[in-house]
Parts: structure tokens; sequence; C-alpha cells
């Protein structure tokens, strides 16, 4: 019974055991029919894992065989550049390098640093990169392509900067600002001379120095030479009339070149061990702007017609010229031919024009064939009494003589004639005495001409017009010419420049005519050698003539 029981439990352990690995083996298949997905990835997976690490050795393979070889090549090749050793060296240096990163940055920054310093006129700054350079090359000197190219860089800039300070100098600066220029431009010269290999350090040095002081003056030259016309910005304010425009470019001239001469002395003659050489050269530029002055004073000096004019322009070169005998360069003597010859110019010009309008007169009646714009029917009281009757001494300026109001033509010459001499009254210079002795005397020899050949043309047998009248007032123009006009003017000139003995001469002669005035002797008016006696007597007159009187006009009485 036992044993049935245990056979029929052992029965049901077996049935039971294979029920549940029924049920577990059904459940599994269960669960790998939901996994089904995961389980082919995860061999595709693996398979591509497999194919990729094959193809991975394949590479390591490759690459075993090439690193092989280039150790080979690189242990054979130890002295190249490509090798193990020369590629280590580089990359350590490179390391290096770049540990000074920043530094280098500064280094490279130099140049456009000087650039800014130069264009912000920071001299100091911009001379402290150029000296910061010459130690750079001595340090570096063909060793780092790199501080090479920036030491170049820095010589431009150092152009550029001396550049800059001599264009100063063509600006206004005063001395302070001067002195600056000046010694920059000495530092840059010391700079350029660390740099020499020359023995010889102080001649160049010399050299360079004399340099400098051509270029400043030639640069102070530039400003000089800069016209600043005087310009009003209100519309209202007159423009400066043409004296006031000499007067100003003449102080300004005297100014500037008294400021350049001072500004030299200052600067270089004080500290040059040369000073011969500088002072030589000084005067080379003192010379050449003398001259340039002159050329000036000539060029404004054409346009001049009026003696007041003259004279201030005289005053003010004479105070430039005296100014500069302080510093050795004083050309008071090279004015007087100038004023001389401008003075002689605007005395004679009425001269000129008045017997060129005589000639003219004569010509235009002569062919008209009329007389009356000759000669004037208005009554004239006793021209030689009236004229002795004045209180004038015969060596001063006399009145026009009143018979010439009866020769309206000839009245107009003497007008001229006086005209001119009016004009010593405000400028007298004696140089120009014999000149006008001269040029008076060729414009009396001129007219004798004209008023001959105007007689010979009216003298023609079968003239037509008023041949009679017209003969008439030739031979009576000729006659008031040779023995009231002649005398007369002569005598003018001679009293208007202090030559009294010459004017009491001629106006004896004119008193004698006008006592006697139909007398047919011309008496010998030709002037004689009073140049010693006249320009001492002019001296002691301060250079300044007596008045002459007015010229008398068409149509004026004696009596006004």
């Amino acid at each position: 019974m036992a044993s049935e029981l245990l056979g029929s439990s052992q029965l049901d352990e077996r049935l039971i055991a294979k029920a549940a690995l029924d049920a577990a083996e059904e459940q599994l298949q269960t669960l790998c029919a939901s996994h089904a997905g995961t389980f082919v990835s995860v061999e595709r997976r693996a398979r591509a894992m497999e194919q990729a690490l094959k193809d991975l050795q394949a590479t390591i393979k490759d690459v075993e065989v090439k690193v092989v070889e280039a150790q080979k090549t690189l242990e054979q090749d130890e002295d190249k550049e490509s090798s193990l050793a020369a590629l280590a060296e580089n990359h350590r240096v490179r390391r290096r390098t770049l540990l000074q990163h920043s530094s280098l940055l500064e280094l490279l920054e130099l140049p456009s640093l000087m650039d800014a310093c130069v264009r912000s006129s920071l001299y100091e700054d911009a001379l402290s990169i150029a000296a910061f350079s010459n130690t750079l090359e001595r340090r570096h000197k063909d060793s780092n392509t790199v501080v090479t190219r920036v030491i170049v860089q820095i010589r431009s800039r150092q152009g550029d900067l001396r550049r800059h300070l001599l264009h100063r100098l063509k600006s206004p600066v005063t001395m302070p600002q001067c002195l600056e220029v000046v010694t920059a431009l000495r530092r840059l010269n010391s700079i350029d001379l660390e740099r020499q290999q020359n023995s010889n350090l102080e001649r160049v040095h010399a050299a360079m120095e004399m340099r400098l002081q051509v270029d400043f003056l030639e640069n102070r030259d530039a400003w000089l030479d800069v016209t600043t016309a005087p310009a009003s910005s209100r519309p209202s304010v007159a423009l400066p009339s043409a004296s006031e425009h000499l007067l100003d470019a003449i102080e300004r001239y005297r100014t500037r070149v008294f400021e350049v001469a001072t500004q030299f002395n200052a600067i270089f003659r004080a500290d040059s061990s040369h000073t011969e050489s500088t002072v030589s050269l000084l005067g080379m530029w003192m010379a050449r702007r003398i001259h340039a002055f002159l050329n000036l004073l000539t060029t404004h000096l054409a346009s001049t017609e009026d003696s007041a004019q003259v004279r201030d322009a005289l005053e003010a070169s004479v105070f430039f010229a005296s100014s500069m005998g302080r510093l050795g360069a004083d050309f008071t003597a090279q004015l007087v031919p100038i004023f001389e010859t401008r003075m002689h110019a605007i005395v004679t010009k009425p001269w000129r024009d008045g017997s060129a309008q005589l000639k003219e007169t004569l010509n235009i009646c002569a062919n008209a064939g009329i007389a009356a714009p000759l000669v004037s029917h208005a009554a004239v009281e006793n021209a030689a009494d009236a004229q002795l009757a004045g209180d004038v001494p015969l060596e001063d300026p006399q009145p026009p003589p009143r018979l010439l109001m009866e020769v309206p033509p000839l009245a107009r010459f003497v007008n001229a004639i006086l005209t001119g001499l009016n004009e010593l009254r405000r400028c007298m210079l004696p140089g120009i005495v014999s000149m006008l002795r001269a040029s008076l005397s060729e414009c009396i020899k001129q007219t004798q001409q004209d008023l001959a050949a105007n007689e010979r043309v009216v003298m023609t047998p079968g003239f037509k017009g008023e041949a009679a009248a017209l003969r008439e007032a030739a031979t009576r123009f000729k006659t008031l010419y040779a023995d009231i006009v002649e005398p007369y003017i002569r005598g003018s000139l001679e009293a208007s420049i202090g030559n009294k003995d010459g004017a009491n001469r001629y106006h004896m002669v004119l008193y004698e005519n006008l006592k006697e005035p139909d007398t047919e002797t011309i008496p010998d008016l030709e002037p004689e050698n009073f140049v010693e006696e006249s320009e001492s007597q002019a001296g002691e007159a301060d250079l300044m003539p007596k008045t002459i009187s007015p010229p008398i006009t068409d149509g004026q009485s004696m009596d006004e």
C-alpha cells in the first residue's frame, strides 16, 4: 500500500514537473515572440561591431607599417630640419613664443604707436620708440625676420616724424615751440648718429648740425614768404588802401625777418662750436632776404603815384634797415637808388604829360586852322608891375607869371611843371637833384623843338585857316617860352631843391624879361654847376623843399 502510494506520488511529481516545464517553455516562447525585434537588433549590432573591429585591425596594421617607415626615416635624417630632434626643437621654440604673446603684440604695435604719436605731436614718446629701435637692432641684428621688419617700419615713421617737425617750422611758432622742434630734430640726428659705423663721428655730427640749420632757415623762409593779405570779415569795413597795404607788407616783413634771425641766433649761435660757419650761414640768409625785400619794395613802388606814400614807405624801410643793423645787416644804402628812381619818375611824369599835352594842342590847332584855343583875350593888368610888387624874395619859389594867362597852353605846361615840383615838398631826396635838372633840360629842349616845328608848319606858304593869327601865336609862344617860361621853371626847380643862388639867378633873368617882354634877346639859361651848393643847402633844409606856389588854371584870374 505504501509502495503504491509512493509510486503514485512520484508519478504525480513527474507530471507536475512536466506540466511546469511545458508551462515555462510556453512562457519562454511567448517572451521570445514578444522580444523578437530586440534579438534581431542585437544580432545586427554584434555583426557590425565585428566588422568594425576587423577594419580597425586592418587600419592598425597599415599605420603600423607607415609608422615604422617614418621612424626609420627620422632616425636616418637627424641632421636635417625634418628630423625628429629638429621638429621637437621647433615645437619648443613655438611654445616659448606663445608664452611671450603679449610682448610680441606690443612689439608689432610699435610702428603704429609711433605713427599715432607723430600725428598727435607727442614728440618725446615718438623719439623714445625710435631710440628703442636702435636697441632692438643691436640685440637682434639679422637674427629675427619679424624684429627686422618692425625696425624698418619704425625707420619709415622716423622719416615721417622729421618731415612733421620741419613742417611745423613753416607755421607761426613762438620761441619755446621753435626750441622744442629743434631739440626734437637734434635728438633724431643723435639717433641716426648712433647707427653710424664711421670712425669720424665729429665730422658727421657737424654735417648734421649744418644741415639742421639749413633746414631751419629754408622752412622759416616758407613761412616768411606766405603773404597774408588783410581781409575784413565785415563787408562794412573798407579795404586798406595801396599805401596801407605797402606799409603793412613792410612791417610784416620786418617783424618776421627779425623774429627768424633772433630765433636762429638764440638756438644755434649760442650752442654751436662752429660760430664762424653759423654766422656765415645767417649772413647769407639775411642777404638773400634783403634782396627779396628790395625786389618786393620795387614792385610795390612801381604802382605808387603819390609822393606822400613814397615818403611813408621810405620811413618804414629805413626803420627796417636800422633794425637789421642790430644784427649786422643794415641795408639803408641800398634803399636810396630805389626811392630816388621812383621819386624822379613821380616828379617827371607831369612834366612829360604837360609837354605832350602842349604838343597835342598845337597840332590840333594847326590841323584845324584855328587860333582861338591858343590865346586868351581876357584883360590882364601889367604883369611886370604886379609880379615885382610882391614881397617874395628872389631866392624863394615865385608865383606863376600872370602874363601866361594870355596863352593857356603854356599856362597848362607851367602847371604841369609846378605839379611835379610840388611832389618834392613831401619827399625830397638829394640824389635826384642832378637827375631832375637833366630831365627838366630834356623837357625844355623837347618843348622848344615842338614849338619850332609848329612854327614851321604855320609858316608854310599857302597855309589855310587863320594863318595870320596862328603865325602870330607861334612867334608869341616861342618868345614867351624863351623869356618867361624857361627861366621861371628853372628857377622854381632850383628854389624847390634849396639852391638859393641858382634860384636868384634865374628869377633875376625872369624879372628882367618881364620888364622888357618884347626883347629879342634870348639869355643863356643853361644850368650852371650848383651841385655842391644845392646838395649842402638841401641837407641844411632837412631834405624838405620850400613851398611851391600852386599852379594856375585856365580861366583863373591873377587876382585870385
